[in-house]
């Protein structure tokens, strides 16, 4: 599956996040525009009336007219007086009210009526104040007429603002997945154990102080392996010399208490032992040569001369159990690392001979670049083979076959540094490798 780039996400999140905010601004607009409108009115007229009070005791008719002007003017809000005797509205902004009788009316109550003529809607507040009524009134249909343009101009406004975030997102996210792409090659390089390279980000927040710590990591993970490496070389070497002693000596002792049975049996474990530790230090030092392996070399190998080559070295195993071996590869050639393909080969076919059963069959063949290694084993034979890779593992039926149980360990670590893919499987009593060639 095809991954998506940081820089797309974050400009994605952002256009969806800005998109969300606007929608949830519009609707809210839409549902409560007009209620909060009404409850701002119902806090406004009746200070609207004590103004009106005022200025109707100052007998100042010109500011009284300018007040009720500006009113309808600048905040749409209609204001018409009516004296109790009158019957009738005086608005003095101009023109008269008609059709609310002083019996209709209520004293400090809101109502929202529609005007008979056009149908509009309008919230009417009313108060008595001596012998005069004031009714306070405004529309509430040109709301509805606002809430379009409202709803258009938010639209509007909505799309340009996410064009700009849109862009904004895309500098941003860009420079900030350029960081981050810096701390994936460096820790590439660490994880292929390259140490020598040396970074750092300059920010000033949580990236800038993670690629101090991969810096540091990297440098003690440098000392540390290097620490590693010549510790197990050096101690590796170290051992060899005893162990070539010991080997010596025992197969001296052989020769020389051949008459002695029990001497001549003790030395023959001590050979024994003694060629497994051997054996075991040169698989470690292998293991730790590929841990710290940077580069491969490539060449051309002919499959059939190896795999002969190898069958020959190990045909005491073959002769000892009387196995029948097939090898189907013709003049077959392939391109990798000969030392460690070899290596890995030695190491399946030795054990494809070590676990084969008795007058048992071995197959090597290769088909489309497939090579497959096939074994008979044993009859209700336990192998768990999701364990097998592990150091140390062998099959519960054959731990007493001699072997250092670094074999497959070592096998997988070759064939992973190749970039070579494998599978194990087991069916009808055949224990199967497979090999997937270039």
């Amino acid at each position: 599956m095809k991954k998506s780039s940081l820089s797309k996400k974050i400009s994605i999140y952002s256009g969806l996040i800005i998109s969300i905010a606007m929608f949830v601004n519009y609707f809210i607009g839409i549902l409560f525009l007009e209620a909060h409108f009404i409850s701002e009115r119902k806090l406004e007229f009746p200070e609207i009336v004590k103004k009106i009070q005022i200025l109707l005791k100052s007998d100042s008719e010109e500011e009284l007219k300018n007040y009720i002007k500006n009113l309808k003017e600048k905040r749409d809000i209609t204001l018409l007086i009516m004296a109790e005797e009158e019957k009738r509205w005086i608005n003095t902004g101009g023109g008269t009210g008609t059709g609310f009788l002083i019996d209709d009316l209520e004293d400090k109550k809101f109502i929202i009526k529609k005007q008979r003529m056009t149908e509009a809607k309008i919230l009417l507040y009313n108060e008595k104040i001596g012998n005069r009524w004031i009714s306070v009134r405004t529309s509430l249909s040109i709301l509805n007429y606002y809430k379009k343009e409202i709803a258009y101009f938010n639209s509007f406004g909505a799309l340009v603002a996410l064009f700009i975030a849109l862009i904004f997102a895309k500098v941003f996210s860009r420079k900030f997945v350029e960081d981050i792409e810096i701390l994936k090659e460096r820790t590439e390089k660490i994880s292929n154990l390259n140490f020598r390279e040396d970074f750092k980000i300059d920010r000033e927040d949580e990236l800038g102080e993670l690629s101090e710590n991969i810096e540091s990591m990297s440098k003690k993970l440098a000392v540390a392996i290097k620490d590693l490496e010549s510790f197990v070389s050096n101690t590796s070497h170290e051992l060899k010399t005893p162990i070539a002693i010991i080997s010596s000596r025992a197969q001296l002792l052989m020769e020389k208490e051949s008459q002695n049975l029990e001497i001549v049996e003790n030395c023959r474990v001590i050979l024994k032992e003694s060629y497994y530790t051997k054996e075991l230090i040169s698989k470690l030092l292998i293991l730790s040569k590929l841990d710290v392996l940077k580069k491969i070399k490539i060449e051309e190998i002919s499959l059939e001369k190896l795999i002969k080559k190898i069958v020959q070295r190990y045909d005491y195993l073959e002769f000892s159990k009387n196995l029948f071996i097939d090898i189907d590869i013709k003049n077959e050639t392939i391109f990798t690392d000969k030392e460690f393909f070899q290596i890995a080969l030695e190491n399946i076919i030795q054990n494809s001979l070590k676990y084969c059963k008795e007058n048992g069959e071995l197959k090597i063949s290769l088909n489309k670049n497939i090579l497959i290694i096939e074994n008979e084993i044993l009859d209700n034979t336990t192998i768990d083979l999701e364990k097998i890779f592990n150091p140390f593992e062998r099959g519960k039926n054959y731990l007493r076959e001699e072997g250092s149980g670094l074999g497959l360990t070592l096998v997988k670590k070759i064939l992973l540094l190749l970039n070579l893919r494998y599978n194990v499987l087991i069916k009808e009593n055949r224990f199967t490798f497979i090999i997937y060639l270039k």
